[in-house]
């Protein structure tokens, strides 16, 4: 979506825009007026310590907290999330630490629970099938449609969350913690398939807390501590130390070089 900048040009306007979002758990403030601008088609990374606010903020925009304060806007216009069914109506798709997938239901089953009328019919299962199949061909995340969900790996099974996502027309897709489950290469494999989401335009929000990831796969990020926004940033123009110094609000050594170890005088020799 494009708005009118006062000279008339058109600028794009952002994928997401959070203004002010506040959240407490009780005593605990766990989000404290932030705010946050995504733009469409971009990766974008959102970084803290263990506790920061990550996930809280995120599931905001996904609906399943409600904020105490502050305003949402999806492609420029102010957006009311009272829950995931709104999320999913703004096109906001969001793959959560702890898959939600029916262990005893098939790929198909768990990627169409929910998203249409008549989805136990056969024509609708067949179409649903056909749309399954090319989502999964166009974006690398072939995996078989007939196979149940406690049969698949969880690298499989991060799929059919993602796959769930595209089939309800996600735009903009929220990734909570993504690799913590991964082998190396399932997490490789992962950052190609954001990589071809972002070719078609999808906006990507990637919440971590490991620089590598940051620095490899987005293209922008924000830091946050404390329950606060403290930066953002183009991924570019920064470093492993600069993120992690503004995650704990002090200079870190990410990497302590040791002397060689004193092997000092053998204490026992063998004669031969």
């Amino acid at each position: 979506m494009v708005a009118a900048t006062t000279e008339g040009r058109q600028a794009v306007a952002p994928a997401i825009e959070l203004r002010g979002i506040s959240k407490a758990f009780g005593p605990v403030q766990a989000n404290r007026d932030i705010s946050l601008k995504v733009m469409p088609g971009t990766i974008h990374g959102i970084i803290g310590e263990n506790g920061a606010g990550k996930s809280t903020l995120m599931s905001i925009l996904y609906g399943f907290y409600k904020a105490d304060a502050g305003e949402i806007r999806i492609g420029g216009k102010p957006t009311t999330i009272q829950d995931s069914h709104d999320a999913i109506a703004a096109g906001i798709g969001m793959v959560f630490q702890h898959f939600k997938l029916v262990e005893n239901f098939t790929v198909l089953e768990n990627v169409i629970l929910g998203a249409e009328e008549g989805r136990l019919l056969k024509p609708s299962i067949s179409k649903a099938l056909k749309t399954l199949k090319t989502l999964a061909e166009d974006y690398e995340l072939n995996v078989n449609p007939d196979a149940r969900i406690e049969d698949l790996g969880v690298g499989m099974q991060q799929r059919v969350e993602i796959l769930k996502a595209l089939y309800r027309q996600a735009d903009i897709l929220i990734l909570d913690e993504p690799t913590g489950v991964l082998t190396p290469a399932e997490a490789d494999h992962l950052f190609r398939i954001l990589d071809n989401l972002k070719a078609e335009g999808k906006t990507i929000i990637l919440i971590t807390h490991k620089l590598r990831e940051i620095m490899v796969a987005t293209d922008t990020v924000s830091v946050m501590r404390r329950g606060e926004m403290t930066a953002t940033v183009k991924t570019a123009d920064t470093s492993p130390e600069q993120l992690a110094e503004l995650m704990v609000g002090r200079k870190v050594l990410l990497r302590v070089d040791k002397a060689p170890p004193n092997r000092g005088a053998p204490c026992w020799r063998s004669r031969t």
